[in-house]
């Protein structure tokens, strides 16, 4: 089948990632099943990036909203930039950032609105059992190795599962 010469655009949704640590801890939410977007999925702390509102700001927003950790900005590295496309209703603008948080005791606790907080050894992330949001499975041993912001490319299927990525890193 040909390629519409002048397709639709498709909306742009423009959020943030947030991977809080505590030493080798990183915190993720699982995602509640009736979640309209990456339902019963792992992922990073965030949510949309609200207008008005630059990455970093809604980076800090998120993390207080979703878990009641405040962070300051000298707290946070930037970790990745991330442009995904295909797979769900709309593309992805996305920004991650990875904070390090003095203790695994969650200031509002493990449920939130949003699924359950869970606290994972970076080594077991990847292995956890849990099915990830897909970009995770790409990025996240790059950014809890640290050192580098990651910038990448991907196209999703149907089922929200990468079939390409360019992926460069930039050494900080």
């Amino acid at each position: 089948m040909p390629k519409e010469k002048n397709p639709q655009p498709r909306k742009l949704m423009v959020t943030v990632t947030n991977f809080l640590h505590c030493g080798d801890d990183y915190l993720f939410v699982l995602r509640d099943a009736n979640k309209s977007v990456d339902a019963g999925r792992l992922n990073g702390i965030g949510g949309k990036v609200e207008p008005g509102e630059n990455f970093l700001q809604a980076a800090i927003r998120e993390t207080e909203e979703e878990t009641g950790y405040v962070v300051r900005p000298d707290q946070v590295q930037l970790a990745a930039v991330a442009r995904l496309e295909g797979g769900y209703p709309q593309d992805w603008g996305m920004c991650f950032f990875k904070m390090a948080v003095p203790s695994k005791e969650i200031p509002m606790g493990n449920d939130t609105p949003e699924g359950k907080l869970i606290w994972l050894h970076k080594d077991e992330v990847l292995t956890s059992g849990y099915e990830l949001v897909d970009d995770l499975n790409y990025c996240f041993p790059a950014i809890a190795e640290g050192g580098k912001i990651l910038f990448f490319h991907a196209q999703a299927n149907e089922h929200e599962k990468i079939e390409t990525i360019n992926l460069d890193e930039l050494r900080i």
